[in-house]
């Protein structure tokens, strides 16, 4: 069975595990990796409430309602309905013992799914608009750790110094990026975006399964020639693997480039790779072999 190969849990049991062994202070349960594998033949008023909490979990990693997930779940797994497009027949019991034991195996398929490229200008979509202003004060986490602290000058707030853009409080690419700009003598200023709230920058991008999202790109650049730059990090490549842990973000550099050539802005998705920068606004490519990320010197 290619389910079966793929690593999925199949029966009538519900598998858990118990720790093992004897505990005298409780800072041990915490330090032991002793554990036993138990198993529960699957009661189906009882384990009711188990597989609400799993169509719970898998609903809650892409933002569908929990009785669509669990719709899709039994037209796919459970016995009975239309035959022809279920992936396999199971009985009540084992399909509540496939989705309690398979539950994070899956919400990632769920997610790869919904991360599926998605057509982003083939919606009339009409979010709300306003205009957006740069906050006269916001807060940034800050290292307390760091050395040979230095004020970037390139930043739009005063006082903002390398502390706020260490490896503790900044993903690798962007204190690359804060770097970067610091170096750079056409740069007149550099805001960082907040990640969520009213307050920052942000547009809409849909997923696979055309639910509206919001996407925070992570910096705004005014050159001294009056540009201004959008341009949003993620995780490069590091001895030859792929460090992006984001599923959407071909959905987002879609909908940012749909963005930026309605509202002609200059943009691009910037990545890092043997703590170089690359970026990309042309055609989406997750390889950074691809011929589309270019040398961040000859496109910013």
């Amino acid at each position: 069975m290619l389910l079966a190969d793929a690593g999925y849990v199949f029966g009538d049991e519900i598998h858990g595990q118990a720790l093992q062994g004897q505990f005298v202070r409780t800072s041990a349960l915490a330090e032991s990796h002793s554990y036993i594998t138990t198993y529960k033949r699957v009661d189906t008023h009882k384990h009711g409430i188990y597989l609400m909490h799993s169509v719970d979990a898998i609903k809650s990693s892409i933002g569908m309602a929990q009785n669509k997930v669990k719709t899709i779940l039994e037209r796919l797994f459970r016995k009975g309905g239309n035959q022809s497009k279920k992936l396999i027949a199971l009985e009540t019991a084992e399909f509540y013992a496939f989705v309690i034991n398979n539950q994070h195996r899956l919400k990632e398929e769920f997610r790869d799914v919904t991360a599926q490229m998605a057509q982003q200008m083939s919606l009339m979509l009409h979010p709300k608009t306003s205009t957006f202003h740069i906050p006269e004060q916001d807060f940034f986490k800050y290292d307390p750790g760091v050395k040979s602290e230095v004020e970037y000058l390139s930043n739009a707030y005063h006082e903002y110094t390398s502390g706020f853009a260490t490896s503790l409080v900044r993903s690798t690419c962007e204190m690359l990026f804060e770097q970067y700009c610091e170096k750079r003598d056409d740069i007149e200023w550099v805001y960082k975006n907040g990640d969520t709230g009213q307050q920052y920058f942000s547009i809409v991008y849909v997923d696979g399964i055309q639910k509206q999202w919001l996407f925070y790109a992570d910096y705004i650049v005014m050159k001294k020639d009056g540009t201004v730059w959008v341009i949003e990090t993620k995780g490069g490549e590091s001895k030859g693997k792929d460090k992006n842990i984001d599923r959407q973000i071909e959905n987002k550099f879609n909908a940012f480039k749909a963005y930026a050539a309605q509202h002609g802005l200059h943009w691009g998705f910037v990545r890092d790779k043997d703590n170089s920068l690359y970026i990309n606004n042309t055609e989406f490519a997750i390889d950074m072999a691809d011929e589309h990320w270019q040398d961040i010197d000859t496109v910013f």
